[in-house]
């Protein structure tokens, strides 16, 4: 029986070739050896795939998937399929890791054998400045949680919404089943992480900066988003659907359903506030109408004052009585 490599590290690839030698060089480097690179052709229309073969021919722990484009999310899909590491990292290629990022985790995870490790990242450039949520959220500090706890996902700063700053076992993605959701267009990993993290039997948190995370690059998926608003809102309220029923199935709304109601109106609401948009109250009373499908609504009484009066305030927006 063959020796699992120790780490796989996932690299989707389209239309990257200005990036892609530097996520490699960060990915080759690594202090840690025994990793396997595995670089997923998203059917990109550049060099990009000239370039990864000729690291290819350099170094035998990079394989290359072929597949028609079908976005990020079926490329890591892809990736894993054939993944065959004890943890799983997902990069994307215009983004890079510190080069002790691989041999951290992997201590990490002997230490604790979390199914999930979560660890800061650094964004660049620095002009533009880097939003400040952005800085605040890759800012991890170090603490371990022995079983999923709300506070995974609503408090810990790293909790969310990224899939690039956190490893996870192997085993534990292939036992629940778990895949990026390949319909979801734009906010794929905040539906994943939503997914899996309830499931995971242990979490760890790290401080370390291991990434380093591009935030601003023209033509990525990012930026159109968030040039087109009432697409991303749009976007933003469907995935909202596709989570809260996930977890109402699961029966986590009825578990932690005043958690889950103040972080849904705190994403959903700001945004809705700072769109102006003449479809603002049909946004509205679609977000209005997942919580009261799934029971959400249901928790608002015992939530704090502050998220009753932005529910009053999506009530006011969506125009109903």
């Amino acid at each position: 029986m063959d020796k699992r490599p120790k780490v796989s590290v996932i690299i989707p690839i389209y239309n990257v070739e200005s990036y892609l030698s530097r996520c490699l060089e960060s990915v080759v480097n690594q202090t840690l050896l025994d990793i396997e690179i595995i670089g997923v052709n998203d059917g990109t229309k550049d060099n990009s795939v000239q370039i990864i073969r000729e690291y290819m021919a350099l170094d035998h722990r990079i394989s290359l998937v072929e597949k028609e484009n079908g976005g990020l999310a079926s490329a890591r899909n892809a990736g894993l399929k054939v993944s065959s590491g004890e943890i799983v990292l997902f990069l994307d290629s215009d983004d890079y890791l510190a080069e002790n990022a691989c041999e951290r985790i992997y201590e990490e995870y002997l230490n604790h054998g979390a199914d999930i490790i979560v660890f800061g990242s650094t964004p660049f450039p620095e002009i533009p400045e880097p939003d400040e949520w952005v800085v605040w959220k890759l800012n991890c500090h170090d603490i371990f949680y022995p079983e999923f706890e709300p506070d995974v996902l609503f408090k810990e700063p790293c909790g969310l919404p990224f899939a690039w700053n956190r490893a996870f076992a192997r085993d534990f993605l292939v036992k629940n089943h778990l895949q990026f959701p390949e319909d979801v267009l734009f906010g794929e990993d905040i539906v994943f992480l939503f997914e899996a993290t309830p499931q995971a039997n242990s979490i760890q948190f790290i401080e370390d900066k291991l990434h380093f995370y591009q935030c601003f690059r023209q033509g990525s998926l990012m930026f159109r988003y968030n040039g087109e608003i009432e697409k991303k809102m749009r976007q933003h309220i469907r995935n909202m659907g596709i989570i809260t029923a996930y977890w109402y199935k699961r029966g986590w709304i009825a578990e932690w359903g005043k958690d889950y109601f103040e972080w849904f109106i705190s994403f959903i609401v700001p945004d809705l506030i700072q769109y102006e948009g003449e479809n603002r109250d049909k946004l509205a009373r679609a977000a209005l109408k997942i919580m009261n499908r799934y029971s959400v609504n249901e928790w608002k009484k015992k939530a704090k004052f502050e998220f009753r009066e932005k529910y009053r305030r999506l009530i006011r927006m969506a125009k109903v009585k």
